[in-house]
């Protein structure tokens, strides 16, 4: 079933966790209504435990220092109502990450099977691999099953696994030991913002030697 997944969206509350756990939760708190109301509640309670804090000495001159960067013009700032970046469509969070061709468009990579990629590296880690991932009308990705902890975040579109279905701001979880197969449901494109602990073990070997294979090379690319 879809997931919120509180442990995540607290510890990106706290600013905690990795780089790339933090990012999935900042986008899912900006898609998904309930996410949001959550992470707000914690935002809350870490300020009240803040605030029964003994207050700790500051410069001289921290309260001008302040004011001065108050008074800096916050040209091209976004409105903070506008969650998505008009330019993708996908969470204003992921901008800063996603690599641009020089058209300006999206920066995919090519895996087997029809499915395109693209590896956010600056939030990637040992711990935690980030990757958007686009799936379009009719495709999916092959029954596999999971070395790690892998979280899919719903950003466009709609996919199927056998076991649920997953809507915009929807999460799903899979352990090790459990398979699925993703497949797009309905005419419009599926991107997710997908987050590996593990490695992915597709349930046919060949697939999974040959998409090992050609994945460093794509990436050179």
């Amino acid at each position: 079933m879809p997931a919120r997944e509180d442990a995540h969206l607290f510890d990106y509350a706290a600013g905690t966790g990795p780089a790339a756990i933090r990012l999935l939760a900042e986008c899912q708190a900006a898609l998904n209504p309930q996410a949001s109301a959550y992470v707000r509640a914690a935002e809350t309670g870490f300020g009240g435990l803040l605030a029964g804090l003994h207050p700790a000495s500051m410069p001289a001159n921290a309260l001008d220092a302040v004011l001065a960067r108050a008074e800096e013009p916050a040209a091209g700032a976004p409105d903070d109502d506008q969650v998505l970046d008009p330019s993708t469509g996908l969470p204003r969070a992921l901008s800063p990450y996603i690599e641009r061709s020089a058209s300006g468009g999206l920066n995919w990579s090519r895996r087997l099977g029809g499915v395109q990629e693209i590896v956010l590296d600056a939030v990637s880690d040992e711990t935690a691999e980030a990757s958007l991932v686009l799936l379009k009308p009719g495709g999916g990705i092959p029954p596999h099953d999971h070395g790690g902890e892998e979280l899919t975040l719903v950003l466009t579109g709609a996919f199927h696994d056998g076991h649920a279905l997953y809507r915009a701001g929807d999460l799903c979880s899979a352990a090790p030991g459990m398979r699925h197969r993703p497949a797009v449901q309905g005419n419009v494109a599926c991107i997710c913002l997908t987050v590996s602990m593990g490695e992915w073990k597709p349930v046919n070997p060949l697939y999974g030697w040959i998409d090992r294979l050609a994945r460093p090379m794509r990436r050179l690319n």
